[in-house]
């Protein structure tokens, strides 16, 4: 089984320089052409048919999932709609600029420590690590060999969830870097060790010009390697 893990597009909630979690954006044009490059990056190197199309209930995460099928010439397949790949609920931090969260709550660390996080009146990563776990057990048990899947979702969920996947240790996600809008996370189940290795992590190579400006700065985040762990 191989599983093609995708954070969404960039939504109008991405360019208003706030935190944003569960508030429902749709995709900008450039999200929209970010969309359409993922998906002619994975239609170029798929081998075989999508045989599952998982997607956040979110718009961002349902309109890049629909182009990227679009693209791929797949628009036919059964899209599943899960609750459990919402982004984190960050409760009060919704709508506050990063220096607003810095100031009014120093002790929540977004960046480089993700593993304890519990938002105020919000998810804590224990939280969404359940519901990633419900997931994995609902649609990805079958592990058949010709299965290829898609699944998009957020940020932080889907960083939860490459290392649940990965059974990785929770303090792990900590060097786990921000991912790029589109960035593609390649997973492939391997029979002999019952586990899943990494084909390609947060990769936006075929992003080119349309990169979020100033990634390569924000993106670093985590210190350390999270490959070397």
């Amino acid at each position: 089984m191989r599983l093609y893990l995708i954070r969404h597009a960039e939504s109008y909630g991405n360019i208003k320089g706030k935190i944003i979690s569960t508030t429902d954006f749709e995709l900008t044009e450039k999200g929209i052409a970010q969309s359409q490059r993922i998906g002619q990056k994975i239609g170029a190197e798929l081998d075989g048919k999508l045989t599952s199309a998982y997607c956040s209930s979110l718009a961002r995460a349902r309109q890049t999932l629909l182009e990227i099928l679009r693209c791929i010439g797949q628009e036919t397949i059964d899209i599943t709609e899960s609750e459990s790949l919402k982004e984190m609920d960050l409760g009060l931090l919704e709508g506050m600029t990063w220096e607003e969260r810095r100031q009014k709550y120093p002790e929540v660390d977004l960046d480089e420590k993700l593993s304890l996080l519990q938002a105020p009146c919000g998810e804590s990563y224990q939280d969404v690590k359940k519901r990633c776990q419900t997931f994995i057990e609902r649609h990805l048990a079958k592990k058949d060999e010709e299965r290829n899947v898609i699944i998009v979702s957020h940020g932080i969920t889907l960083r939860i969830l490459t290392n649940l996947l990965l059974n990785r240790p929770d303090e792990d996600i900590n060097f786990l870097n921000w991912m790029e809008n589109t960035a593609l996370t390649e997973l492939i189940w391997e029979n002999e060790s019952h586990t899943y290795q990494i084909v390609r992590l947060n990769d936006y190579s075929h992003l080119g010009e349309l990169k979020t400006t100033g990634y390569e700065n924000w993106r670093l985040f985590a210190k350390g390697d999270y490959l070397a762990k």
